[in-house]
C-alpha cells in the first residue's frame, strides 16, 4: 500500500518551468559525485551557504536568508537579548542538536540514548514520531534514489530556485508518510511553547502576552522554513508535499502543529517574496561596494 502511495506522490509532483535539480541530476548524475565530494556547507561573510549544482556557485541557506531579511528592529532585539543572556543561545543549540540526533536514531530504528539533562525534552516525542507509516528522510535521505542529495560529509540537503533562478538550500528534518500523505516535518526544541495565534486576547505587555508573542513569531519563522523546504523537495526530489507538521519539544510537553497543504502554499508564496527581498538587498549591497 505504501509503495502505491509513494508512486502517487511522485506522479503528482509540481512541474517547474525552469531546470530543476531533479532535471540536472537525471541529465548528468556524474556531476553530483563531484559536488558531493566537497564539504556541503561553506561560510561566506560569516553566514552559512551550501554548494550547489548551479553555475552560480554556493547559495545562502534558508536560515541565512531568513535572518538577513529580518527587520533592523528585530535584529537589534536579538543582538541585545544575546548580549544580556550569555551562553543561552549556545546551550539551546547543543540541546537542539542532541534531540535531533535522538529523533534521527528513532526514525532509523536505531538505539536512542537520550542525555539525562535533555530527558524532559524527549518525553512525548516517540508517540508523535511513531505516527509516520514510512520514513523517506530523517536528517538525511533514506531512499537509494535520493542519495544524490547527500554529501560525502553526511549532510542531506535540497536545493530550490525561484522563477528568476535565485537559489536557496536547506536541510529538512523529516520527510515521510503520515496519515497516508507525504508529510514534511520540522523539529524544534524550546523552553517556552510555540503558538499558532497572535496574543490578541491577552493584556499587551504582560509576561503571558510576551511569551505568546514570542511563540507566535517562532511559529511563523518555522512556517517560512517549511515553505522553503517544501519547494526544495519538489525541485530536488520531484515529490509534492501534501501536508506539514511542526514538532516542538518543551520541558512541559511536546507540541504538534498540523499544517494543511493550503496553509503550506501560503508560506511558499511568502518565502518567494523573502527570497526576492534578500537578493534585491544583496544586489544593492554589491553595487555600493563596487
Amino acid at each position: 500500500m505504501l509503495a502505491i502511495l509513494f508512486v502517487i506522490y511522485t506522479l503528482s509532483a509540481v512541474k517547474s518551468t525552469s531546470d530543476t535539480v531533479y532535471d540536472i541530476y537525471n541529465r548528468d548524475p556524474e556531476a553530483f559525485k563531484q559536488l558531493n565530494s566537497k564539504p556541503a556547507r561553506v561560510t561566506i561573510n560569516g553566514k552559512r551557504h551550501y554548494e550547489t549544482p548551479f553555475q552560480t556557485g554556493p547559495a545562502a541557506s534558508v536560515t541565512t536568508i531568513i535572518s538577513e531579511t529580518a527587520s533592523e528592529a528585530n535584529k537589534k532585539k536579538l543582538e541585545m537579548w544575546s548580549k544580556n543572556n550569555p551562553g543561552v543561545k549556545e546551550a539551546a543549540a547543543e540541546r537542539g542538536t542532541a534531540i535531533h540526533a535522538c529523533m534521527e536514531h528513532y526514525l532509523k530504528k536505531e538505539d536512542v540514548n537520550v542525555p539525562p539533562e535533555y530527558q524532559e525534552f524527549w518525553t512525548g516525542m516517540p508517540e508523535i514520531l511513531s505516527q509516520f507509516q514510512e520514513v523517506l528522510w530523517a536528517e538525511t535521505p533514506l531512499r537509494n534514489d535520493h542519495q544524490f542529495a547527500l554529501s560525502d560529509d553526511g549532510i542531506g540537503r535540497v536545493w530550490g530556485r525561484d522563477e528568476e533562478e535565485r537559489p536557496w538550500v536547506g536541510s529538512p528534518d523529516i520527510i515521510g508518510v503520515a496519515g497516508n500523505k507525504l508529510t514534511l516535518a520540522d523539529l524544534k526544541t524550546s523552553v517556552k511553547p510555540y503558538s499558532r495565534w497572535w496574543p490578541k486576547d491577552l493584556e499587551k505587555g504582560s509576561t503571558e502576552w510576551r511569551d505568546r508573542l514570542g511563540g507566535y513569531m517562532k511559529f511563523n519563522k518555522c512556517m517560512l522554513q517549511l515553505g522553503a523546504y517544501s519547494l526544495g523537495i519538489e525541485q530536488t526530489l520531484n515529490m509534492k508535499v501534501q501536508q506539514a507538521a511542526i514538532i516542538v519539544s518543551t520541558p512541559a510537553n511536546t507540541q504538534l502543529f498540523k499544517i494543511t497543504r493550503r496553509h503550506l502554499e501560503s508560506f511558499q508564496t511568502k518565502w518567494l517574496k523573502v527570497v526576492e527581498e534578500y537578493y534585491t538587498a544583496l544586489d544593492i549591497s554589491q553595487l555600493l561596494n563596487d
